[in-house]
């Protein structure tokens, strides 16, 4: 399967767009302060199937490969964290 993620930026946010073969997924975020870079907004386990149309099995491998992505991207050796609702980039 075929991932790819992309960022639109609006000021002191915008959006991470994950898209795959199966659907494209527009997830908001803001960026952070002190060592977390951003805040990446996501659907909670319950609300995960409305909010995407995608399975819930679906959910723990498409969030860890955007908070890989994004750490790739936005840093230098950072690190992520994930939540229940949120993705947190850190730079160290």
């Amino acid at each position: 399967m075929q991932q790819k993620l992309e960022y639109q930026n609006k000021g002191r946010g915008g959006n991470v767009i994950y898209t795959d073969d199966q659907s494209t997924i527009s997830l908001s975020f803001e960026f952070g302060g002190g060592d977390c870079v951003a805040i990446i907004f996501t659907p909670t386990a319950a609300g995960w199937e409305r909010d995407t149309g995608r399975p819930l099995a679906d959910r723990e491998g498409i969030l860890n490969f955007i908070a890989r992505q994004a750490v790739n991207d936005q840093t230098s050796g950072g690190t992520y964290q994930l939540t229940d609702g949120f993705i947190e980039i850190f730079k160290s």
